[in-house]
C-alpha cells in the first residue's frame, strides 16, 4: 500500500513538472509572438525621433558622421532635422509616457539651444 502511494506521489510530481514545462513553453511562445507584433505608431515615432535627432547632432557638427568619420556642419540640414523632431513630438506628445515626454521635450530644447549657439558662431 505504501509503495502504491509512493508511486502515485512520484507520478503526480512528474505530471506537475510536465505541466510546469508546458506552461513555460506557452509563455515563451507568447513572448515571441509579442516581440513579432507590429509596433504601434507612437513607438515608431519615438524611434524615428531618435534617428532624426542623431542626424541633427551630426549636422550641428557636434558628433562625427559614423560612415565618413568626419565632422561636418550643415546648419540648414540641422534646422530641418530639428524642426522635424519638434513636429513629430508635437504629434505624439499626448500618447507618450511621462518619462518619454520629458526626455523628448528636453531633447528638442537641447537641439534648439545648440542650433542657436552654432548660428552665433558662424
Amino acid at each position: 500500500m505504501k509503495e502504491k502511494e509512493d508511486k502515485k506521489e512520484k507520478g503526480d510530481k512528474k505530471v506537475s513538472k510536465n505541466v510546469e514545462v508546458e506552461n513555460e513553453e506557452v509563455k515563451e511562445e507568447e513572448k515571441q509572438k509579442e516581440s513579432l507584433k507590429e509596433p504601434d505608431l507612437p513607438t515608431l515615432f519615438v524611434w524615428f525621433i531618435s534617428m532624426l535627432s542623431g542626424k541633427a547632432w551630426e549636422y550641428l557638427g557636434l558628433i562625427m558622421n559614423p560612415e565618413t568619420k568626419k565632422i561636418n556642419q550643415d546648419l540648414k540640414k540641422a534646422k530641418i532635422a530639428i524642426d522635424a523632431v519638434a513636429f513629430l513630438f508635437d504629434q505624439i506628445k499626448d500618447t507618450l509616457t511621462k518619462e518619454d515626454f520629458k526626455r523628448i521635450e528636453n531633447l528638442v530644447a537641447n537641439l534648439r539651444m545648440n542650433y542657436v549657439e552654432k548660428l552665433k558662431e558662424s
